[in-house]
């Protein structure tokens, strides 16, 4: 008797728990799931409200390009590399210089007489004709240029691999920025993935995207802080993720334009790091693209789009 109560009582538990587990299952299919409220979600960081939309696209340039890309302006034109290729071209898409150079350019720069061009570790000089001027040395091992400028004269290169910045002189002879002085509790650069990109004004004002802090600084020729302003958000006044601004460019007023990655999205600062605008959201860049580098001129902004191998040209809106 008492050996039947047992089975009869293990039966009765192992239907019970049967019970359970089918109820648990049916509460938690995906249909009937509730909503992690701790998933990182940008989707509704894409939208970009249409009255702070300040620029429109006027004119697509397509471009043949594998590896590396690069872009400036000067002079009102757009100069900008393509691998091993050298391009100069009118705002109207027409090839007005072309020449090849020995590696594949990561970064550029022009001057009136040079156009400097930035391997992966080293760079060179050319003529706007494409004539060879002059190539610096392997600057170390473990280099890894991502921008080039000029200041004053002298090439400014950006070293993500060494995270330093160094300035050459006409003797080839550089110094190093490592962005630790001029200030207190400065950690240097702190660049976790290849973006860092440099641009002088046109006040020859030194400008660095400490991308790992989402910082812009400003600073003078012995690597001395003067300046900075940083703006970290999820929101479309600031920058997000990983390494922003991958890139940006300084208008002639010191205003400055810049671009993400991850939340694909090109923007324009005043000075002092307020938003004005948007020049293009996330909607019109491949989703999880490469951050487009970005130039100016005038109030244009040129844009290589890397995944969709174009120049992309962006006219300020008229005034409704």
């Amino acid at each position: 008797m008492q050996n039947k109560m047992i089975k009869y009582f293990l039966l009765v538990l192992a239907i019970l728990i049967v019970a359970i587990i089918a109820t648990n299952y049916i509460g938690n299919k995906p249909k009937n799931a509730k909503q992690n409220p701790y998933e990182y979600n940008v989707e509704e960081f894409k939208t970009v409200p249409d009255s702070l939309i300040s620029h429109t696209e006027v004119r697509q340039v397509k471009i043949t390009v594998k590896q590396h890309g690069s872009l400036t302006s000067f002079d009102n034109t757009i100069w900008f590399s393509a691998d091993n290729s050298v391009k100069n071209l009118s705002l109207e898409g027409k090839i007005l210089a072309d020449f090849t150079v020995s590696e594949p350019v990561r970064a550029i720069a022009v001057t009136s007489d040079l156009v400097v061009v930035a391997y992966e570790k080293k760079f060179a000089a050319y003529s706007h004709d494409g004539e060879k001027a002059f190539e610096s040395d392997v600057i170390t091992d473990s280099t890894y240029i991502t921008s080039v400028a000029f200041l004053n004269g002298k090439i400014v290169i950006a070293d993500a691999g060494k995270r330093k910045i160094y300035i050459y002189d006409k003797n080839l002879k550089g110094r190093e920025i490592e962005g630790i002085s001029g200030a207190k509790n400065l950690h240097g650069f702190v660049i976790p993935s290849p973006y860092f990109d440099v641009a002088v004004s046109a006040s020859n004002e030194l400008w660095a995207a400490n991308t790992g802090m989402h910082s812009l600084q400003h600073y003078d020729e012995n690597g001395n802080l003067l300046d900075s302003w940083e703006k970290i958000s999820n929101n479309i006044d600031g920058f997000c993720g990983c390494c922003n601004p991958a890139h940006f460019a300084l208008m002639n007023d010191g205003r400055f334009v810049t671009s993400e990655k991850g939340l694909t999205r090109i923007k324009i600062y005043s000075r002092t790091g307020e938003l004005e605008s948007v020049v293009a959201g996330p909607d019109v860049f491949v989703e999880d693209g490469h951050a487009p580098e970005v130039a100016v001129i005038g109030d244009t902004v040129i844009a290589l789009d890397f995944d969709r191998k174009m120049i992309r040209i962006f006219g300020k809106r008229e005034s409704k």
